[in-house]
């Protein structure tokens, strides 16, 4: 078993004093991570005070690294490469990265797992289904946890977060007893984020009038569910937290910016998101709202146009395992460029899964529809979800505040200028799927 398994095995279920003692040893000094992790914030700060030549060298050392490697052990990048007459090793420039061929989710499930992937000792599996549910599996290395910590410990730093700080963490756990747990290996408390928020919140009065609990973290979706009801059914423990929550660690999901602002406000705090994946091919941390700065210290990201559309493009640069070189995210973004090399995106439209279909069987993105539209229920409602059935037709969910005006839900959605056919519905709950996220796209 490694180093990690044995931790989540044995050591997350430890009285609360263990662990924190536990939270106070550094991670530069904990047994299986602390070497990689102390390289990674090495490289973090380095990287960062370096100009663009500089950066550009060490990506370019990096990509054609990794890209060497799987052109010899890894069978469909030898295949891809050599079909391409593309030799990693011969690259002397910067400029020549641009010869690796684009890959996509689509072209590696087109093979087998193992035709994708290199021998490395301590490899698993782990699986994405990304927000389209198109899934893919492939190897990891345990080495990740020391990237994974290293680059997030980082983005938190930005809120003040120190890894001694205290956590509620609202993610897709199913194994949370009691409806509140205390993860004694990440010093953090756990929830079960499908009882029902009623009997959350009763169980994190305690916690709060007893601890200084000072971030809330998980699914920017729940987060902004769980304040709006406490909000809407005047539950005491909103006001212990407006004492004691600094910020808001928003993972997993792009946060819906209308709830955002209005859980800011009920809480009196801050929050910051960023954009991942679980292929760990790119990490990228807001510097605005909505403005992502990806790490160079852990993947290359590009915004390359293919087609009519910018794509967010990436390459892992530490997963010899199961590489993902120049991948396609599915993301349309638009790129701040630094002499050629991407700096910052924002991102215009969702992954290729998160649209619909009009009458006309063109795609209408959802992140436009939905955001970039001034709604008018979005005044009262947590959130808003559609679903489709037939091209052309979509019904529209909405979960409204008690007080809301329930009957002009309809006319204040803004369906103008589409070619769809609306049906409006309002429901007491948002749907979630079986990881307890809340999608824009019921499915």
């Amino acid at each position: 078993m490694s180093f990690v398994g044995y931790v989540k095995s044995n050591l997350t279920r430890l009285p609360m004093p263990v662990g924190q003692a536990v939270s106070l040893v550094p991670f530069a000094f904990r047994p299986g991570i602390a070497t990689i992790y102390r390289l990674r914030k090495k490289q973090i700060a380095e990287l960062s005070a370096q100009g663009v030549a500089q950066r550009k060298k060490a990506i370019f050392e990096r990509v054609k690294a990794i890209a060497s490697y799987a052109y010899a052990n890894v069978p469909f990048y030898s295949e891809l490469y050599r079909a391409g007459g593309v030799d990693p090793a011969r690259f002397s420039t910067f400029d020549d990265l641009a010869d690796l061929p684009i890959i996509n989710k689509a072209m590696l499930q087109s093979v087998p797992l193992e035709h994708r992937s290199s021998s490395k000792p301590g490899r698993y599996i782990v699986n994405t289904g990304g927000s389209s549910g198109s899934t893919l599996e492939f190897y990891i290395e345990p080495s990740s946890v020391a990237h994974e910590w290293a680059h997030m410990h980082t983005i938190w730093a930005r809120l003040g977060f120190r890894q001694t700080d205290l956590r509620i963490v609202f993610a897709g756990r199913s194994d949370v007893r009691n409806l509140v747990m205390y993860d004694s290996a990440r010093h953090q408390f756990n929830v079960d984020i499908y009882a029902g928020w009623q009997a959350v919140a009763d169980n994190l009065v305690p916690i709060f009038q007893r601890f200084r609990a000072p971030y809330l973290h998980g699914y920017p979706s729940s987060i902004f569910d769980f304040v709006q009801w406490l909000e809407d059914n005047n539950h005491p423990l909103l006001g212990l937290m407006r004492g004691k929550v600094r910020g808001m660690l928003l993972g997993s999901e792009f946060p819906a910016p209308q709830a955002r602002s209005a859980t800011e406000r009920l809480l009196g705090c801050s929050s910051i998101s960023w954009y991942g994946h679980t292929e760990r091919a790119l990490l990228a941390y807001e510097t605005a709202k909505g403005i992502y700065e990806p790490f160079q210290s852990y993947g290359f990201a590009e915004a390359v146009q293919i087609d009519t559309h910018s794509k967010l493009i990436c390459t892992g640069f530490y997963n010899q395992a199961s590489p993902f070189i120049r991948y396609d995210t599915g993301d349309l973004v638009e790129g701040r460029h630094d002499e050629g090399l991407l700096r910052s995106f924002e991102i215009r439209e969702g992954r290729s899964g998160e649209f619909i279909i009009d009458a006309h069987g063109n795609k209408v993105f959802l992140t436009a529809l939905i955001f970039g539209r001034h709604h008018k229920c979005f005044d009262y409602c947590s959130h808003i979800q559609l679903k489709q059935e037939h091209p052309g037709q979509v019904t529209v969910f909405g979960v409204a505040r008690p007080d809301a005006p329930a009957d002009r839900f309809a006319q204040d959605f803004d369906a103008a200028n589409v070619a769809l056919t609306f049906k409006f519905c309002l429901i007491a709950q948002p749907f979630r799927t079986s990881s307890g996220k809340v999608p824009l796209l019921v499915r």
